[in-house]
């Protein structure tokens, strides 16, 4: 262990003050990770177990004592001229040995095109929540570019199956192979060495890794290559053919492996001990298969490279499936629980049939905005599943959003929740979060959060994610959910959050110097306008379909006129601008034509998500309300709209729809560099507009 590091992240963080605070390594509680923060002389001691209850015990200083606030969505970092001293020792344990971040899935919807300085930060981040245990795929194209060329393949192969960086996700998780490619042949190289950047500070700051195992994945055309070899078709996802599946009997399996981890070892180190493997993930096909031999041959070959490894599966849809279970050591297992705060898979499978598990939390579907969450839930089921002996070998708590950047509230609590063993009182906590996260806390933000609490964090239903905003979906008369597994309505009382909006607003001129607050005075303003969508939404169907084209027109410009306010809110913010979402795309690429491919799959993420065969189930999956997104694809998607609705009441004929596709399509296919890459406008003169105008 390292004391160093953890000075240098201090440091990073805020400078010269990092001179006042000292730091010492002292012994775990009975193998539980603890940290002591005491005040000597001037200086602020920190004493902890590891690296990871160090930095904990720093941003537990920062947090509770100087009432500072570090989030994805506007910081506040404001230390006293003279730091607080402690009038008494502090100390927390951790319940959690594990502390577990990321979903494949958050490489894609969240940092597909990061930087070293992006991930630097990123990782400080989590250092201070006290994550030590992340999964980590950047570079990942390289160790299967290397082990198919190894295998016999050319470079034009390798091209031909490795996917687009916006789609790498569903690569590794066995779903689809080649969309969004092929890459730059440079690509490979650069990122295994950013790879290698985040390994290594990931050994300095205590985080260990979890990298993608060998459970059969192979190209398509691997039988075509290799006669011999009998690999299982598994059929499709959302449209898209899946890599097949090398079972460990074939005679290529063997071979395939060893250049695998061969491979793998080589660019992120032999350190490394957690393996995640999840095959037949979202209906892979097992049919005919001995699962529980399959599952024993796939364990014996990764102990064979790497007698200390433990296989990480997520549980998610039924998988992993209990032969596969029973099959394997529980010495050599963790699953991730990943959706628990809605439906805990551990409670339907006998807590994994006495496997070590960690309870997650998703939260977040595709990147989407909304206002979402059950903060009770947050702050009570992992302390619950801990205590109760029917949990078996629960040894975690951890994040497993797909997307990040959103609901700042709900990753503060649950982080702040890895350094206590007993539920906090709901509103005293959420007292401090405003106070650290604002600066202040008068009376009507506390109002505003107590309203916030009761409605959208309060969320009972079973839902992936947030209610959806009518405004970014594919126009239609009768809209239920905006993506395929979305909420087909709303959850709450609207009302209680437009109050909310208001009672936020009446704080602005205390609070406005802190980004936090501004952030969320915008964001819960956003919620009140995406709610409403709905309402115009009806309204203007009604109006076409009772034929009343005097109240359509008024009807369908005021739906209009409300994305256009949405939009004109949204620049105020950077956090909600597309800009920078394509300006990171593009930076990566070195030519036109690299920017021109990586802004595409930026674009076809966020919209048709891929080709026509798989848009009909995943487009808007990963919608976003940015402004830049909004004025320039759902606006001009529901003016059409309208117009088709208006001629056909005007001829009295059917409407006729343009091919959403291909417009779709052809909006992907843009580079347009003119999308604001920084905020304006000004808040204080957007959100009490909307609010007089609207709430």
């Amino acid at each position: 262990m390292s004391i160093s590091s953890i000075q240098k992240l201090i440091q990073r963080k805020i400078g010269s003050v990092s001179e006042n605070f000292k730091l010492e390594l002292i012994g775990s509680a009975e193998g539980y990770d603890i940290f002591e923060l005491q005040s000597i002389d001037d200086s602020i001691v920190i004493r902890g177990s590891s690296e990871s209850a160090l930095a904990s015990g720093f941003n537990w200083y920062l947090k509770h004592e100087c009432h500072n606030h570090l989030s994805w969505c506007g910081s506040r970092l404001d230390l006293p001229a003279e730091l607080p001293m402690l009038h008494s020792p502090i100390r927390h344990r951790s319940p959690y040995q594990l502390r577990y971040h990321l979903n494949y899935c958050t490489y894609s919807y969240s940092m597909p095109f990061w930087d070293w300085n992006r991930w630097e930060q990123e990782l400080d981040f989590m250092s201070l929540n006290g994550i030590n245990l992340m999964l980590t795929v950047t570079g990942l194209e390289e160790v299967w570019r290397r082990t198919l060329l190894r295998l016999g393949y050319t470079e034009e192969a390798v091209s031909d199956y490795i996917c687009g960086p916006a789609f790498f996700a569903w690569q590794w998780m066995q779903n689809l192979t080649a969309w969004g490619g092929p890459l730059p042949l440079w690509w490979y190289d650069e990122q295994a060495e950013l790879a290698r950047k985040i390994r290594n500070r990931m050994n300095e700051l205590g985080i260990k890794a979890v990298v993608q195992g060998f459970s059969g994945m192979v190209p398509r055309d691997f039988k075509k290559k290799f006669p011999e070899s009998s690999p299982v078709d598994q059929g499709l996802w959302c449209g898209f053919d899946r890599p097949l599946l090398l079972l460990p009997t074939d005679p290529k399996y063997t071979e395939t492996a060893s250049i695998y981890y061969e491979e793998l070892h080589r660019l992120y180190g032999t350190d490394i001990h957690h393996y995640s493997m999840d095959p037949f993930h979202e209906g892979g096909r097992a049919d005919g298969l001995d699962i529980a031999a399959y599952a024993r041959e796939v364990e014996r070959s990764l102990l064979e490279h790497d007698p200390e490894a433990v296989w990480v599966l997520q549980a998610w849809e039924g998988n992993p499936k209990p032969e596969l279970i029973g099959a394997i050591a529980q010495e050599h297992t963790l699953i991730l629980d990943l959706w628990c705060e809605s439906r805990p898979a551990w409670k339907e499978t006998n807590a994994f049939q006495g496997h070590p598990w960690i309870w997650n939390m998703i939260q977040n579907y595709g990147g989407k905005n909304g206002l979402y969450g059950n903060l009770k839930i947050v702050a009570g089921d992992p302390l619950k599943a801990w205590k109760n002996p029917a949990a078996g070998q629960m040894s975690g708590i951890g994040l497993a959003m797909e997307g990040i950047g959103t609901n700042p509230v709900m990753y503060d609590l649950l982080t702040d929740m890895v350094w206590r063993e007993s539920e906090p009182e709901l509103e005293d906590w959420l007292a401090g979060y405003i106070t650290r996260r604002y600066g202040k806390a008068p009376v009507s933000a506390r109002k505003a959060w107590a309203l916030l609490e009761k409605s959208v964090y309060n969320s009972s239903v079973v839902q992936q994610g947030t209610s959806e905003s009518l405004l970014c979906a594919r126009p239609a008369l009768e809209i239920r959910n905006v993506s395929t597994w979305g909420p087909r309505g709303i959850s709450y009382e609207p009302e209680m959050v437009r109050e909310a909006c208001r009672q936020l607003y009446q704080s602005y001129e205390i609070c406005n110097t802190s980004e936090g607050y501004l952030y969320d005075l915008v964001d819960v303003t956003r919620q009140c306008l995406a709610d409403l969508s709905r309402e115009f939404h009806e309204q203007t169907i009604k109006a076409f379909l009772t034929q009343d084209i005097l109240e359509f027109d008024v009807q369908s410009s005021r739906f209009l006129k409300l994305l256009e306010d949405q939009d004109r809110l949204l620049q105020t913010r950077e956090e909600f601008l597309l800009g920078p979402w394509l300006e990171a795309a593009r930076t990566k690429g070195r030519t036109e034509e690299e920017k021109r491919l990586f802004e595409y799959n930026a674009r076809t993420l966020i919209t048709v998500w891929g080709p026509e065969s798989s848009a009909t189930v995943l487009k808007d999956y990963s919608h976003r309300e940015w402004s830049g997104l909004l004025s320039s694809f759902y606006g001009p998607r529901w003016k059409m709209y309208f117009e088709a609705l208006r001629k056909s009441m005007l001829t009295e004929s059917d409407p006729i729809e343009p091919d959403w596709f291909i417009w779709e399509h052809h909006w992907t296919c843009e580079y347009d560099s003119n999308f604001a890459i920084e905020p304006k406008g000004s808040i204080k003169e957007e959100v009490p507009r909307i609010i007089a105008a609207y709430l």
